[in-house]
């Protein structure tokens, strides 16, 4: 069975497992030439936008928009699966500032590709994250041989001194806790949930021309202007939903991320 690695000493290493084989790197899409419409209806069985709360095209009311580079794409944060996407570690700032409504944007290293794109549908604390039988399936199985299963995010147990931090991609490697992730992530107390999301992993589209501005480097980005937020809603209401592809640090072989 492979094993999770996940370097938790830095910032810089967060959310980034590694496995003793070869990653998957890109995984066809819907655009891509090299996969047929069979192949497609099969991996997005379930998750594409007809069978979810929208329909693609339909309008997307918003206010708000933030960008970020999502600097280990490994489905654990954001976490697209089980039919929502969540983002419950990492990024405490965009956590603390989103609301409903709002659209997160993640955008690979370069700026190059949309790694997802996310409208808010609810904001919860650890504890109903936690307990709510609803979000039991991202709890995560660190022993589990489906990676989708190791990815879970909902990994802060409550418990009389605060929380317990499940084995995890944010403990260390033998399970035990790592303080610093803890920290980090706990010290916002907020889940951002969505129903309405695009997640393409590692095999994004190109950044649109039209969409330049939400290029970024260090940190996030939120202050636009109304007719950019206009532009992203538009973009954003003609994409199709769902799990569209492999996270780019998913284990090659294994097709997990597809779902049920």
């Amino acid at each position: 069975m492979s094993t999770i690695s996940s370097k938790p000493s830095t910032s810089s290493d967060a959310c980034r497992p590694s496995w003793d084989d070869e990653q998957a790197g890109a995984v066809p899409t819907r655009e891509s030439t090299s996969v047929t419409d069979a192949t497609f209806a099969v991996s997005s069985m379930s998750n594409s936008s007809e069978s979810g709360p929208w329909i693609t095209g339909s309008p997307v009311a918003t206010n708000r928009v933030f960008s970020y580079i999502v600097a280990y794409d490994s489905g654990f944060a954001p976490n697209p699966f089980h039919g929502l996407l969540t983002l419950a570690t990492c990024k405490p700032r965009i956590r603390q500032g989103a609301a409903v409504n709002d659209i997160v944007i993640g955008i690979s290293s370069r700026s190059e590709r949309i790694v997802y794109a996310m409208q808010v549908s609810q904001i919860i604390g650890f504890d109903e994250y936690w307990a709510d039988p609803r979000y039991a399936a991202r709890r995560p199985q660190r022993d589990s041989p489906r990676i989708v299963n190791r990815t879970g995010d909902n990994i802060y147990e409550p418990s009389i001194s605060g929380y317990r931090q499940c084995p995890s991609f944010h403990s260390k490697d033998d399970g035990s806790e790592d303080l610093g992730h803890k920290a980090r992530d706990t010290g916002v107390d907020r889940v951002l949930v969505s129903e309405r999301f695009s997640y393409w992993g590692g095999s994004g589209p190109r950044l649109p021309e039209q969409l330049s501005f939400l290029q970024i480097g260090i940190g996030h980005r939120v202050n636009f202007s109304p007719e950019q937020i206009a532009e992203v809603g538009g973009w954003f209401a003609d994409q199709p939903g769902g799990v569209l592809g492999a996270p780019a640090m998913w284990k090659k072989n294994d097709d997990s991320w597809r779902q049920p």
